[in-house]
């Protein structure tokens, strides 16, 4: 019986921290299928990472070290904060320092960038593709001295170099998986108090081929369907151990194939469990009135839809599956069974121009709810073996120093990502409803904490993000939006004018612009 240490790496805790999920499959498999000796680290409210990493390893004293690593940024597109070296810092440097054994990173940033995080850290081991079976096999050699070499789903550097790079590995039965234990892994008080959800997956593998995406490198092209009953069965067991009904279902798109998110639904709904449930990927393209009856029956009080675009010109150079009449029909049909949204925008795609970007802020700000939010994004972050890296690669092979590990953004011919951001920020000054990825927008955790204390005082069911449109909306009705809009024009102005020599700010103009 081995000795693992596993730790959560994930400190970002935008919108809200997230519960490591995938760490727990892991943690559960290797107790369950292996009977190993399990001890979780979770530093995501850590207040010294070095004492606590220290600790744990003086301690459990591990014979195996494994790290999860989520992100490789905030995908912010404009201004993005690269978080792995946050975690090389805070974490990989710490356990390097203190344990000579063999260490291995996985998470879903290692499926696109194994190669170049294991150069990045100095490491010799990474999983790619499902962790769960490759952990436990990782472990079982070490254990008993066998070869590491072959092991499907392992990238293997020496002496500074890769020297294997195995294919990623598939779990092809999910069901056989045990339901991850997470009240038994983490104190669940430090995420209570801030709403975070339980995550559930319904499936993996994602059959889309969006040209700035790589969840089907990550997860694989091909479905692998859960049983719905299971599902069912496996949300009713965390919200009873864990006392937590807000539940996420953390499919890359949860609504296809869509026969069986009907029957996931169907199930949940069989249960008659109180839920506040929510999905991260919901597609224009596969939303009907069933559907959304269902989603309201299940307990769905709220949605998120990643639309990008809402001009057909730029949907289609993004490979979308759906269009304009697509999202208009989503809006409406949300809006007939009062599910609120978060809708997600990501403007400067290689074809965007200044019109296709009023086209779509315009055009969002028409079709939702006042009450949906619209999260706007600035530019496009090319990752690692994306459609579009692949075509940046073939136009210039020297466009990336390491593999698109650190942030790589387009810059479309006919308007500037800066023009793109201004007009974003206006808009966000002028509805209430629009944020995008600024620092400024980025939600204060105690503010998080008193939202959702609010909410559950008051029985509430509203998703917390319609506080925050609330009190956007005093914002404008006092006037204080004017203001910051105002200074930050000036700024603007101030800026243009050094490097332009040009006058850009008019006072009237902008008032004029909130009558």
């Amino acid at each position: 019986m081995a000795k693992v240490l596993l730790i959560n790496s994930n400190r970002f805790k935008h919108p809200w921290p997230v519960i490591p999920f995938g760490l727990c499959y892991v943690a559960t498999v290797l107790e369950t299928n292996g009977n190993h000796n399990v001890f979780f680290l979770d530093l995501c409210f850590s207040k010294n990472c070095e004492e606590d990493i220290q600790k744990a390893i003086q301690d459990f004293v591990p014979d195996v070290i494994g790290i999860s690593v989520r992100n490789i940024d905030d995908t912010g597109g404009y201004n993005i904060h690269f978080l792995l070296e946050d975690v090389k810092n805070d974490v990989i440097d710490y356990c390097k320092k203190e344990f000579s054994g063999p260490i291995i990173i996985g998470g879903p940033s290692v499926g696109i960038s194994g190669r170049e995080m294991l150069d990045y850290f100095d490491l010799e081991y990474a999983v790619c593709g499902d962790g769960e079976a490759v952990m436990l096999e990782f472990v079982k050699r070490i254990e008993y001295r066998q070869p590491l070499e072959g092991l499907k789903g392992l990238i293997i550097r020496r002496k500074k170099t890769i020297i294997q790079d195995n294919e990623p590995f598939r779990v092809q039965d999910l069901d056989s998986l045990p339901f991850p234990k997470p009240y038994r892994y983490l104190n669940l008080d430090h995420y209570r108090r801030f709403g975070s959800p339980l995550l559930i997956q319904t499936k993996r593998g994602c059959a889309f081929n969006c040209a700035y995406c790589t969840y089907n490198i990550i997860e694989g092209k091909q479905y692998r369907l859960r049983n719905p009953k299971l599902i069912a069965d496996e949300i009713e067991i965390l919200v009873k151990e864990t006392r937590i009904n807000h539940v996420e279902f953390a499919d890359s798109v949860f609504n296809v194939p869509l026969s069986h998110c009907k029957e996931v639904l169907r199930a949940v709904i069989s249960k008659n469990m109180n839920l506040k449930l929510h999905t991260m990927g919901l597609t224009p393209a596969a939303v009907d009135e069933e559907l959304l009856y269902l989603m309201k029956c299940a307990g769905f009080n709220e949605v998120d839809i990643g639309v990008e675009s809402v001009c057909d010109t730029i949907l289609e150079s993004l490979s979308k599956n759906f269009k304009l009449a697509d999202v208009i029909k989503t809006a409406n049909l949300l809006k007939k069974k009062k599910i609120p949204a978060t809708w997600f925008i990501m403007l400067g795609a290689p074809a965007e121009t200044r019109e296709t970007v009023l086209e779509t802020l315009n055009s969002v700000s028409r079709i939702i709810s006042k009450w949906d939010l619209v999260f706007v994004a600035t530019g496009v972050r090319v990752y690692n073996g994306s459609p579009f890296a692949k075509e940046m690669i073939r136009k210039d092979i020297h466009c990336t120093d390491d593999n698109f590990l650190h942030p790589v953004k387009i810059e479309p011919e006919k308007i500037s990502l800066k023009d793109i951001h201004t007009i974003a920020k206006r808009f966000s000054f002028r509805y209430p409803n629009f944020y995008f990825y600024e620092e400024e927008h980025i939600t204060p955790g105690w503010l998080l904490i008193t939202g959702n204390f609010i909410l559950k005082v008051f029985h509430s069911r509203q998703p917390v993000w319609r506080l925050l449109i609330f009190l956007k909306n005093l914002e404008l009705v006092m006037g204080i939006s004017l203001v910051k809009r105002i200074i930050s024009e000036l700024k603007t102005s101030l800026s243009n004018n050094k490097s332009r020599g040009e006058n850009g700010f008019s006072l009237i103009s902008i008032i004029n612009d909130y009558r």
